[in-house]
């Protein structure tokens, strides 16, 4: 199934910049333009998204390509993420299970995990945690915002339970030597009024049979004394065909979990260890008992220790480049144009040749308040099959022995490709490990720069739009920040203006409240789960 990659702006959106930006596994590009859309609207803008009519989108095909793969990622772009995955490799370096990657993610994380008197979960938030990690064109990773249990669902729908040739073979030479055992089977099945399933599965009457009893009874071990004369007759038939038996079982044992992976991911409930969203919906489980509360998160959002930051320095403006270094590293000729983009007020965008000359110098620094972690792990399959829905030992076999001549787990049908499904970079990926914080802040220092420019263009409380080195949206989606201060009282002339996310007038609701998410551990199952 195709991966497309949908961009959604309001009417007052200007290019470069979008309000929603979705990566969509879906059969056609109407069908990934309205699902991105409509997780849009589910996710509460505001203000609201208007109707798809009035909006500008764009839906392109998305090229699959490794994580690892960083060719599309300028050097200056690379050094960026190097200096956050740095800092934040620094912080959180006990606490990390694995490798840091900074990730792409503009819409935010929803981290009121549960609300209200009967402490639901926030349907947002689980949306968050089960999303696919996919790769941005400009080569970023990112959280495309489609479901990965929704594709796990799709995935095991393809699956089947298949024998091997020479499994096959035993079968048929046991069950050939052993059919007078199989005719009592089958007499005293019916002799006791039993039914067949319509229609039969594969392995016929005899497999059915053997279903019946184990689901019935848990295994062929536990038929009731009740059932002595069916019992014996499987017993006889197991002392002449035992390798067919136990094959009659696996087979039984390997459909029942495939059935009850199936039922527990596209029906979740309370039974089955859903997570309870309002008074009648569920939403498939994250092991709840490993998932911070609200409250956690909230603490660790606001612990004024828990912030990380990257300085960047910008110099040598000529009519069309500068030279640029971040955190003192290594400094890189660099077109003005892609330093940053400055849209305020909904107005059109502008490079920094705007503010600059070539006696400018300029200082950014971007800080990242509240560091925070938190682990998400998908709910196991439990062992008989009733709650959970993650099955880690399917997804091995169907890695491995799809297309193979082997007994076991197997894809079945031109609908995937294990090959681009499992792996570093494939479609089958996701966040096993969350790094939040606050929306980022700016504090941006001018010197010998166009000062009344500056001051008139960016007031105090005035709106903005900011895409850092084309390609970090900072402040959300459609990227909106707010100025919080102007400084042009140094002595030195310059001028110093601090951004940051706008100042939300009333309550917002708690499970409507969001945190930047900076990146995360990926997790490429079947592996590193």
């Amino acid at each position: 199934m195709p991966t497309y990659r949908v961009n959604i702006a309001r009417p007052s959106t200007k290019p470069p910049f979008y309000d929603w930006p979705q990566t969509v596994v879906a059969p056609s590009p109407d069908v990934a333009k309205g699902y991105a859309y409509a997780n849009w609207v589910n996710s509460h803008p505001n203000p609201a998204a208007p109707p798809l009519s009035q909006c500008r989108v764009s839906v392109t095909l998305s090229n699959a390509m490794l994580l690892a793969d960083v060719s599309s990622v300028s050097p200056m772009q690379q050094a960026f993420i190097d200096g956050i995955e740095s800092q934040v490799t620094k912080f959180l370096s006990t606490q990390l299970d694995g490798t840091f990657s900074m990730i792409n993610y503009p819409s935010g994380f929803n981290y009121g995990i549960t609300y209200g008197s009967n402490a639901y979960y926030n349907r947002a938030t689980l949306q968050d945690i089960d999303t696919l990690l996919g790769v941005a064109s400009n080569g970023q990773p990112e959280l495309t915002g489609a479901g990965f249990s929704n594709l796990y669902a799709q995935i095991m729908g393809a699956v089947t339970f298949s024998f091997c040739q020479q499994d096959l073979a035993t079968m048929g030479k046991q069950d050939t030597a052993a059919s007078g055992q199989i005719a009592s089977i089958l007499t005293e099945f019916e002799n006791l009024q039993g039914v067949y399933t319509s229609p039969l599965p594969f392995g016929g009457k005899l497999q059915d049979i053997f279903n019946q009893m184990n689901k019935a009874y848990g295994s062929i071990a536990n038929i009731p004394d009740s059932l002595n004369a069916l019992r014996n007759a499987i017993a006889a038939y197991k002392s002449l065909a035992g390798d067919s038996y136990a094959m009659h079982n696996r087979y039984y044992a390997a459909t029942a979990r495939i059935a009850a992976v199936v039922a527990n991911v596209t029906t979740p409930s309370q039974a089955n260890g859903g997570m309870q969203v309002n008074s009648s919906s569920y939403y498939v489980g994250f092991t709840p008992n490993k998932l911070p509360t609200a409250n956690q998160l909230i603490a660790g959002l606001n612990t004024a220790g828990n912030a990380v930051s990257v300085a960047i320095s910008i110099s040598d403006f000529s009519s069309d480049s500068s030279q640029l270094s971040i955190s003192g590293g290594t400094s890189f000729t660099i077109p003005i144009a892609d330093i940053l983009d400055i849209a305020v007020s909904g107005s059109a965008a502008y490079d920094m040749s705007r503010y600059t000359s070539s006696s400018s110098t300029v200082t950014m620094n971007i800080t990242y308040p509240g560091v925070t972690l938190f682990a998400s792990i998908p709910s196991v399959l439990s062992t008989d099959n009733t709650t959970g829905w993650y099955a880690d030992d399917i997804l091995q076999e169907v890695a491995t022995k799809t297309g193979q001549e082997a007994t076991g787990y197997q894809l079945q049908g031109s609908e995937f490709d294990v090959t681009q499904l499992f792996g570093q970079g494939k479609t089958f990926s996701r966040l096993k490990t969350f790094v939040i914080s606050q929306q980022p802040t700016i504090s941006m220092t001018f010197t010998g720069a166009k000062a009344s420019v500056i001051t008139s263009d960016l007031q105090v409380n005035a709106s903005v739009q900011l895409k850092l080195f084309g390609m970090f949206d900072l402040g959300g989606a459609s990227g909106s920040y707010s100025v919080q201060k102007v400084d042009s009282s140094s002595s030195s002339g310059s001028v110093t203006v601090t951004f940051g996310p706008p100042v939300i007038s009333g309550t917002t609701p708690i499970q409507q409240q969001l945190a930047y998410v900076l990146g995360g551990v990926a997790s490429y199952p079947p592996s590193n789960v």
